[in-house]
């Protein structure tokens, strides 16, 4: 048995269950997580977790990035190093652990390095910094905007488990080992159905362009996050509030989905055979790579804006058979490849005698 440092980035849940999934995978090995935002929340009663702040690099506002906003709150962040640093690093040397993963949080790869404690980075976001992958000239800017801060707060930890459904070339120089994706147990024991409705998920505020679209398609529509705390219906679209099981099951049943661009929701819905209709939040450079992946692997389509889906759905409508004809081809469960990568990775490391 290993000790685990586990330390997770708190701003989105998909960062969260994919530490929850890894660590369900080695149960062998004894974790201790490090986190802010919805983390301790997340893990209360499973594993012992040390709070602290969260770095957001993608401050939204009115369903856009804000470089401003997301500027400033770096600046604190970045304030707080030394403090944040000085706690994580009494938590090592009162816990002992023997190897540390991170997934996309700022403050432990500064403290593993002054703690001489090895780590190993586990996300899907070091692809942005790692990989060479084709940007159109509109998409520069935000391109140019995500390496550099990626690379300056984020890309610290030298050795890199890149987790993925799409695998563009390693840049020259770079060591990390791209996987498959990592999957949440209540999505990987679901089995899809073909279904009628359209599944419409979103994360952030989106323009009534999109509802209007979807309520004028012959399918019924069930919607998530459009801040509805009960369900309601507004003609052939049912909102529902959040509930992360009831999502999945609509997920698995659905005839396809509409999603932002979200890596997490996008692999668990090509697990299900379920063809993504991608609407990526603008200024979102990683939902943009995702959603352009989308539509070069064949598995669904890329909408640039919300007022574009009407004109895309009568398309997307006769291509569905193709779509899930690309998506029975491939295996989008990488969970326990990932679990056994990591578990030979800590066997290098000092592990320590079971108690």
């Amino acid at each position: 048995m290993a000790r685990i440092l586990y330390a997770v980035m708190g701003n989105t849940h998909g960062h969260i269950m994919r530490a929850q999934a890894i660590a369900a995978e080695l149960p062998e090995h004894e974790f201790h997580f490090v986190g802010g935002g919805r983390v301790p929340l997340n893990l209360a009663g499973r594993h012992p977790c040390l709070e602290v702040p969260v770095l957001r690099t993608a401050a939204h506002h009115k369903g856009r990035v804000s470089v401003a906003r997301a500027a400033v709150q770096i600046g604190r962040r970045l304030a707080e190093v030394p403090r944040v640093s000085r706690e994580i690093r009494g938590l090592i040397e009162r816990w002992q652990p023997d190897v540390a993963i991170v997934d996309r949080e700022f403050f432990a790869p500064f403290a593993c390095r002054q703690a001489g404690l090895r780590a190993i980075s586990v996300d899907h976001s070091h692809l942005l910094v790692a990989c060479r992958y084709e940007v159109p000239p509109a998409q520069r800017f935000s391109q140019c905007l995500t390496y550099w801060s990626d690379r300056a707060l984020f890309d610290r930890v030298p050795e890199s488990c890149i987790v993925s459904f799409y695998h563009p070339p390693l840049r020259p120089g770079r060591t990390d080992t791209l996987l498959p994706p990592v999957l949440r147990p209540a999505a990987r024991a679901l089995r899809p159905d073909a279904g009628d409705h359209i599944l419409c998920y979103q994360t952030s505020a989106t323009s009534r362009v999109l509802v209007d679209a979807l309520r004028g398609q012959s399918r019924p529509v069930i919607a998530y996050g459009f801040g509805h705390e009960v369900e309601t219906r507004e003609g052939s679209v049912t909102f529902r509030a959040f509930d992360e099981r009831r999502i999945l099951e609509d997920l698995a049943s659905c005839a396809y989905a509409v999603l932002n661009g979200g890596h997490n929701l996008l692999s668990e819905a090509f697990h299900l055979r379920k063809p993504v209709l991608c609407l990526p939040v603008p200024m979102l450079f990683e939902q943009w790579l995702n959603a352009d992946y989308v539509r070069r692997l064949g598995y669904g389509a890329h909408a640039p804006s919300a007022g574009a889906i009407p004109g895309l759905l009568a398309a997307f409508e006769t291509q569905i058979p193709e779509f899930r004809r690309r998506l029975e081809a491939v295996d989008f469960d990488g969970t326990t490849r990932v679990a056994q990568h990591l578990r030979e990775r800590i066997r290098d490391s000092s592990a320590r005698p079971v108690a």
